[in-house]
């Protein structure tokens, strides 16, 4: 008997405990209402900030420095008045389509050509919150893939152009006349729900300061294709495309049809510069198993 109601005080206390624990655990917001919540900060924050715009010509670093707008700045602009906007789709846990707001603003557009989504960019930049605390930068230009960052960055950088660079007497090179830009995302194109470090709060809205010096068109399976073109669906987002069905996006797989030949061998086998269709049935044979 005194075992029996040992056991019996073990399972209530476990019980109790697990509920407890259950009621800490915070509940999973949804897309679609954190969105809203998200626009709302950030346009709040356009509306009552700006930046140095009437400085940046003679700062060799184009750094930009945000700033609350008062009584002592009230005649520049706002961040609003000059922000432009693109909507990015987010799929969420059920499937359907949300749309999320990207503003950003050019400071200067740069003078070659922008990446893709999918290209590696050389980049230096800043990562803050709303209230001003950074939580990642790097002065230096750094590598990043595109395809790997966060959607609102990735969708940011490539609406910038690349600059020109120059070898020094020393070897080093210097770029110039790169584009720089600010991003301002909402959180379902950042981390959302996921802390990746105390510094970034759940449900955080993000601002990028980006400098993108150049980049290179990538082709991550080096198949033959670049990446950008592995999106089967024309959908302009080649992260689910998977022609196989082998849960391997084609981008990322070497053998796209999975017929035991590697894409780049059947992509164009006679040289003449034109993707092979060998049984003329519209399909390329390197997305055709039965070519």
């Amino acid at each position: 008997m005194k075992n029996f109601f040992i056991i019996l005080f073990l399972s209530i206390f476990v019980f109790y405990s697990c509920d407890k624990d259950s009621d800490n655990i915070p509940e999973i917001r949804e897309y679609s209402e954190q969105v809203i919540v998200d626009n709302d900060l950030i346009v709040t924050y356009l509306k009552t900030h700006t930046y140095n715009y009437n400085q940046l010509n003679v700062r060799s670093d184009l750094k930009i420095i945000l700033d609350t707008l008062d009584s002592s700045n009230s005649s520049k602009l706002s961040l609003y008045d000059m922000i432009d906007v693109k909507t990015v789709d987010v799929t969420d846990s059920n499937g359907d389509i949300v749309p999320h707001n990207l503003y950003y603003l050019i400071v200067r557009e740069g003078e070659k050509r922008s990446p893709v989504i999918t290209d590696s960019v050389y980049v230096a930049y800043q990562g803050s919150l709303l209230d001003g605390n950074y939580f990642d930068q790097r002065s230096f230009p750094v590598w990043l893939d595109l395809a790997n960052a966060l959607p609102g960055f990735r969708e940011g950088v490539s609406e910038l152009k690349s600059g020109s660079y120059i070898q020094n007497q020393d070897g080093s090179i210097s770029y110039q006349n790169y584009g720089v830009g600010l991003f301002f995302m909402p959180s379902g194109l950042g981390y959302f729900n996921s802390q990746t470090s105390s510094a970034i709060p759940e449900y955080s809205p993000l601002i990028f300061s980006v400098k993108l010096m150049t980049y290179t068109d990538t082709d991550h399976d080096n198949d033959g294709i670049l990446s950008i073109n592995e999106d089967i669906d024309g959908d302009g987002i080649p992260f689910q495309d998977d022609t196989d069905g082998d849960r391997l996006w084609n981008m990322y797989d070497v053998d796209d049809d999975n017929d035991g030949v590697l894409t780049k061998n059947e992509l164009d086998k006679n040289d003449d510069g034109i993707i092979d269709d060998t049984d003329n049935d519209g399909i390329p044979d390197y997305l055709d198993n039965d070519s």
